[in-house]
């Protein structure tokens, strides 16, 4: 009997990131894959608002068949029928709330959490980034969320597990996030280059690659975008030719993160050499026709730009601190930089341009990937941690 009904359970993802193209998205699709590659796609039940980007992004990649759609007309309405759903399904099926911290979502939740809490169902709470806020009532408001909830956390660094402490202890897992081998790897690319590459690359310069969301500076999370300006304009005075392109989405009021990037560039006589992209669903490709990927943000908790890039052959300058450096320092700790140090970065590029041991330390790289970062063994960690299969209780070693 015992055997049967962990057969039948299932794990409830409620996300939060349900219109937003980012790494939490891409981190659930990549999920579910690697549960359907274990045999165990029937184990999930994914919660999607009806219309959201997550739906419609779940269900191109093959994963609609995990969805459990909300029709809701707003993210309140979705979190409240979302939590009836949930009530309604056995006590012994897990939930995972996954990175449910954003300031329209915690208050909502609050009001939630005491049914929730003593219906006597296991609480997952995955955090992909760090929970702070600099606002005071925004810290407050996701302490008392989290002392009310008293979660099980699961992390996507050591890094950020050092971070979400104060809000949930212990941590049950740390999980590095997967990478589809099958898309992002070394292999040349059959197609032709992205139609918004060619006019650079026809140019014949070097392409520096940045995927990120664009943010302005100062934030809790701050891409730290501003800092590849000087770094370009310290390439152009050395007499290099590289081309900066930055792909990603731009949620600011009027794309005045956009704007401003560029009314900078064009300050720092940089405007030729420096291009914005929207984001797209095939970065791979981007990755391929890239000399070298930049990312200097100074907290970012994972990085899964780095993984990507690294699993496509391509070397990555990155910040020496967050998750950047955690992951870096496994196989290239000399390709970290301080995140404003644009000297440095200059120097860096430079080096693994000429550096015949580059190739050897992306082929180290390539190997962590594939052994840290599968599908399969992802997944498999996912499911012990939420014992949908028996396992010993996996407890976070901070040593």
């Amino acid at each position: 009997m015992l055997i049967s009904n962990v057969q039948k359970k299932q794990l409830l993802i409620l996300p939060s990131a349900q219109n937003t193209l980012g790494g939490t998205l891409v981190t659930l699709s990549l999920m579910s894959k690697g549960f359907a590659d274990c045999g165990m796609g029937d184990k999930l039940k994914i919660l999607a608002c009806s219309g959201s980007l997550l739906e419609n992004y779940l269900k191109e990649k093959g994963s609609g068949k995990y969805l459990q759609i909300i029709q809701a007309g707003n993210q309140k309405e979705f979190l409240q029928k979302s939590l009836e759903f949930i009530h309604q399904q056995p006590k012994d099926f897990p939930l995972l709330l996954d990175n449910c911290v954003q300031r329209e979502v915690v208050p909502t939740l609050t009001i939630l959490t005491p049914k929730l809490r003593w219906s006597g169902r296991p609480v997952y709470f995955f955090f992909h980034d760090l929970s702070l806020s600099y606002n005071h009532l925004g810290y407050l408001g996701r302490k008392v969320f989290f002392s009310l909830l008293k979660p099980m956390a699961i992390c996507n660094s050591h890094y950020t597990a050092s971070h979400i402490k104060n809000f949930v202890s212990p941590v049950k897992g740390v999980l590095y996030q997967p990478v589809d081998l099958e898309k992002f790897n070394s292999n040349l690319s059959e197609k032709t280059p992205p139609e918004k590459l060619k006019p650079i690359l026809d140019k014949g310069e070097k392409l520096i690659l940045t995927p990120s969301r664009i943010k302005l500076s100062g934030d809790m999370n701050d891409k730290n975008l501003f800092a590849l300006l000087p770094l370009l304009v310290e390439l152009k005075r050395r007499g290099y030719k590289y081309h900066g392109v930055i792909v990603g989405e731009d949620k600011t009021p009027n794309q005045i993160a956009s704007r401003s990037l560029q009314e900078e560039a064009t300050k720092l006589g940089v405007a030729d050499c420096f291009s914005i992209l929207p984001p797209t669903f095939e970065i791979e490709n981007y990755y391929k026709y890239a000399d070298v990927v930049v990312t200097l943000a100074p907290r970012e908790p994972f990085g899964r730009t780095v993984v990507e890039a690294i699993a496509c052959g391509v070397p990555v300058v990155g910040s020496n601190t967050g998750g950047i450096s955690e992951i870096l320092n496994h196989f290239a700790p000399e390709w970290t930089v301080a995140p404003n140090d644009f000297k440095a970065a200059a120097d860096t590029i430079i080096n693994i341009a000429n550096n015949p041991n580059s190739r050897n330390l992306i082929a180290q790289g390539q190997l962590w990937i594939k052994t840290e970062c599968s599908l399969q063994g992802y997944a498999r960690k996912i499911m012990e941690i939420t014992q949908l299969t028996p396992t010993n209780e996996l407890i976070y070693n901070e040593n």
